[in-house]
């Protein structure tokens, strides 16, 4: 009997203790201000993900946004801007020239002996040999002219590129070349005229970067009373005794297939964990925790330096994340003055 009521007490007691840990906890969010810091908190506590009752390792996954009113925020903004500027400078030489040449040249033959003249040799000759009569003809040399005109065209481009200089050059040579020759009773003049012309053009592209650094300053002010917020996932947990987080990416959430890798972030306010749970704050974005909240399905993983304790979040922790955006993410209310108070206000 003893034994019965023994047992009936243990388990009442387990279910209380499951109770003030966990469920009993303010699963659909608290608010507080913090004078100190003057900081309004919002946050979940003791949003159980487990679907089993009794579990040795509890992990409660949270949302929390702190609010802070800001009264002046300067922004210096220092930004360097570089200006290439490239300049191109082209210089064109042209070079012509002109070259003549006349020559002149004048030959003279050897004279031709008269008809019936003799030399002593010949005379000799005549005497030792029989006497023949021979009749000589003597044809004179008849003028002659000849004429001889020659042209020739040569051309040359060549071109040049390196980085920063770009050349070409042109030349063009042309020649003009005469000959005359006259010849007459064995006297031959000779007229030769030698033109030569030449013309080369060099252009010359250089190219010269210019760089000018010049630095802008821009300072924003912000105006003053405005509410700046941080959004976190607040994570409760017991792990083993041998578990412990790593460092860096310790949190990785499977939000209906989408990853979201989380590294711890301290607060920058005050934050307390509760008794008993290892707490951790991890930064996320306000549209993190409504991928959450509208979630059909929820995977969390906290990496270990030895292992991991992997949960899938259960139906009624998910509808507990929702009613807390709900009820703390509502869009403030907008207040619309009547049109007498605009214009007067104006």
């Amino acid at each position: 009997m003893w034994n019965r009521v023994g047992m009936k007490n243990l388990c009442a007691l387990l279910a209380l203790t499951f109770l003030v840990g966990c469920t009993g906890a303010h699963k659909e969010g608290v608010s507080r201000y913090d004078d100190f810091d003057a900081v309004k908190v919002d946050q979940m506590v003791g949003n159980s993900i487990s679907g089993t009752t009794f579990e040795k390792t509890i992990i409660c996954l949270n949302a929390r946004r702190e609010t802070r009113r800001v009264n002046a925020a300067t922004n210096v903004h220092i930004v360097t801007v570089t200006n290439a500027v490239v300049t191109a400078v082209t210089n064109q030489t042209i070079s012509l020239s002109t070259n003549l040449l006349y020559t002149v040249m004048t030959n003279l033959a050897a004279q031709t002996p008269a008809p019936g003249a003799t030399t002593p040799e010949a005379e000799a000759v005549a005497v030792a040999t029989i006497e023949t009569n021979t009749i000589v003809a003597v044809t004179p040399a008849g003028a002659s002219l000849s004429t001889n005109i020659t042209v020739s065209v040569a051309n040359n481009q060549t071109g040049t590129a390196s980085p920063n200089q770009t050349a070409a050059n042109a030349q063009q040579v042309r020649t003009f070349n005469s000959q005359i020759t006259t010849a007459s009773n064995n006297l031959s003049i000779s007229l030769l005229t030698n033109l030569v012309i030449t013309g080369e053009t060099n252009i010359v592209i250089a190219y010269v970067t210019n760089y000018t650094i010049g630095q802008i300053t821009n300072t924003l002010v912000t105006p003053t009373n405005f509410l700046a917020r941080d959004y976190f996932l607040y994570t409760e947990m017991t792990p083993p005794a041998d578990f412990t987080l790593q460092s860096g990416e310790s949190l990785v959430l499977l939000v209906d297939g989408v990853r979201y890798g989380l590294t711890q972030t301290p607060s920058a306010g005050t934050f307390f964990g509760r008794k008993r749970f290892t707490s951790g704050l991890y930064r996320v974005s306000p549209e993190t925790l409504v991928a959450i909240g509208n979630a059909k399905e929820v995977r969390v993983r906290f990496k270990g330096v030895n292992g991991t304790i992997e949960r899938s979040m259960n139906a009624g922790s998910r509808q507990n994340f929702k009613d807390f955006l709900v009820k703390y993410f509502a869009p403030e209310p907008v207040i619309v003055l009547p049109a007498k108070k605009v214009a007067a206000a104006q």
